[in-house]
């Protein structure tokens, strides 16, 4: 049973830019992530989402309830904002705290309660300035949980880490969620991030919901070459070269690395460079086209400069679509 319902929420924001209609259902405690690239309009939805935006046409629905037309402070949704937005004024607990304002007595315990939750317990006094960027992200999570939403938002959650955090972080980040059991929409334009927080993934493309599945179905089985080449590494082959791994006129035939191998007979190419990562290699031929593609294959199968041919072990077809 759907806990979240985006029924054909719609902003237009110009003649020629607009979001939407999107129709999404999301259930109770899942997590999900809208991925896309900039201007796709991930963060518009988590703004109508939040009530900082409101629909031209559509209705949201949350635990039941029409909330289309209500402000934020009705909608009881938790913001995690990119920057994550605290107070440098104010301490810790004072920072967790804002969202808590007459609550009376029970406030203190409340704020450490939720600053143990995210592994904070005894940081009331520090101030923002004093903390890591992790902790002052975490911060921003107990700030947004402390009034317990309904759901919580997260804008870019990772993305002011530095690269060497961001792993443990998403895997602390999505243990934290799935122990509060709150129900979670996040935005991204990191596939990986997307991919080990996310439940299921929405792709986003030019304002439009393209798909929504888990990780394995988004990878495996793309319902359009735009999801297909934005989600994961692809090769893309049209013409010629797609017709001598098995593809037909008027479509474009995607192979992903992997699923590409040295043979003995297929596509002829010559190694132009080869990257090392380890268990594999990732080798970047050029066919008699000139096109370059990517092969994913053991760390000896190939040196740069060798003839070799390409056949592949399993290819996607989309009807041709050209930029």
């Amino acid at each position: 049973m759907s806990f979240v319902t985006l029924d054909r929420l719609h902003k237009q924001w110009s003649h020629t830019v607009s979001v939407g209609p999107v129709a999404l259902e999301i259930a109770r405690g899942e997590i999900v992530a809208l991925l896309g690239p900039s201007g796709s309009g991930k963060t518009t939805i988590l703004r109508l989402l939040a009530g900082f935006e409101t629909p031209d046409a559509g209705r949201l629905v949350i635990d039941g309830e029409d909330v289309t037309a209500l402000p934020p402070a009705r909608r009881r949704c938790g913001m995690v904002f990119q920057h994550y937005a605290l107070f440098p004024h104010l301490d810790v607990g004072e920072n967790v705290a804002f969202g808590l304002r007459g609550r009376g007595k029970g406030e203190r315990g409340k704020v450490a309660e939720v600053l143990a939750l995210v592994d904070l317990a005894g940081f009331e006094r520090r101030k923002p300035h004093e903390l890591s960027g992790g902790q002052q992200q975490r911060v921003a999570l107990a700030r947004a949980l402390a009034p317990e939403p309904r759901v919580l938002l997260l804008d870019e959650p990772l993305s002011n880490l530095d690269p060497a955090l961001r792993e443990r972080t998403r895997r602390e980040l999505r243990a934290l969620i799935q122990r509060v059991g709150i129900t979670t929409v996040f935005v991204t334009h990191e596939q990986e991030e997307a991919f080990e927080l996310g439940d299921r993934v929405a792709v986003l493309n030019q304002g439009r919901l393209e798909q929504v599945g888990a990780p394995d179905e988004l990878y495996e089985r793309p319902a359009s070459l735009f999801v297909a080449t934005f989600v994961g590494r692809a090769n893309v082959l049209r013409g010629a070269t797609a017709r001598a791994l098995g593809g037909r006129d008027g479509q474009a035939l995607v192979v992903r690395p992997e699923r590409l191998r040295f043979a003995d007979g297929g596509l002829p190419a010559i190694v132009r460079e080869r990257r090392y990562t380890g268990a594999a290699a990732f080798y970047q031929i050029e066919t008699e086209r000139g096109e370059r593609l990517e092969v994913l294959a053991g760390p000896d199968a190939a040196r740069v400069g060798d003839c070799v041919y390409v056949e592949a072990a399993r290819v996607m077809t989309f009807p041709e679509v050209r930029e």
